[in-house]
């Protein structure tokens, strides 16, 4: 069986305080590529990451959907696996993703929220939004996961390719799982425990953010 190569894909945009520690721990996994999209930084995060020997990609557009889509146009790996560069993603859950893809799922989803998982970066709104969130994406389009705003996941880079997957914001994090479903694609989920950032604040605007991951939840099932 031939092994298939894994990207690992890190959006950045300023984070000069969380880059290094997060690269040095994937550094020590066993993925194959590590790949740096960068939003612009103006604090010294792209030549950080140079000094340490990782590949960037300067970000033509804006936002954190359009930053994964253009990791995956330039990704040579097989498996694409979206993370975080705050340092809240655990590294040491990509095994067990892989594992999943290697089982014959096509998409596995890391969960904040299954027995054994947690979160030590969670705020009240954001917990509410996202149970809220969780339960329309779940009843409108018919998906079966636990922890819809958690885009920690691993998929065969074909599985991207394939959904048109349009989303510039991080209503993306719902548009791959809405398409994916609809694909008729093997998914499955494994548990997670979201660490608490290294440094700095969420880029996510919960009243800002939260009407655009409504608006189009209802956009994708109503074809507004």
């Amino acid at each position: 069986m031939i092994k298939k190569k894994v990207t690992v894909i890190v959006p950045t945009l300023n984070e000069i305080e969380c880059i290094e520690s997060v690269l040095k721990e994937l550094a020590q996994t066993d993925v194959d590529e590590i790949l740096i999209v960068d939003g612009h930084s103006n604090d010294g995060t792209t030549e950080l990451v140079k000094e340490l020997g990782f590949r960037v990609i300067m970000q033509e557009g804006e936002g954190y959907g359009n930053a994964v889509r253009t990791g995956i146009e330039k990704a040579d790996g097989d498996i694409i696996i979206p993370m975080d560069a705050d340092g809240s993603y655990d590294p040491k859950d990509i095994p067990n993703l892989l594992k999943c893809i290697e089982n014959g799922y096509d998409v596995a989803f890391a969960s904040r929220y299954l027995p054994e998982s947690g979160s030590h970066d969670d705020t009240v709104i954001r917990y509410i939004g996202n149970r809220v969130f969780t339960f329309l994406l779940n009843k409108i389009h018919g998906v079966n996961i636990s922890d819809s705003l958690f885009l920690y996941v691993a998929a065969k880079k074909e599985v991207f390719e394939s959904l048109n997957l349009g989303s510039s914001g991080f209503e993306y994090c719902i548009e791959f799982p809405i398409k994916a479903h609809n694909a008729g694609f093997r998914y499955m989920e494994i548990p997670s425990i979201e660490r608490e950032r290294i440094a700095g604040r969420s880029k996510v605007n919960a009243f800002v953010d939260g009407s655009r991951i409504l608006w189009y939840l209802l956009k994708w099932k109503f074809k507004l």
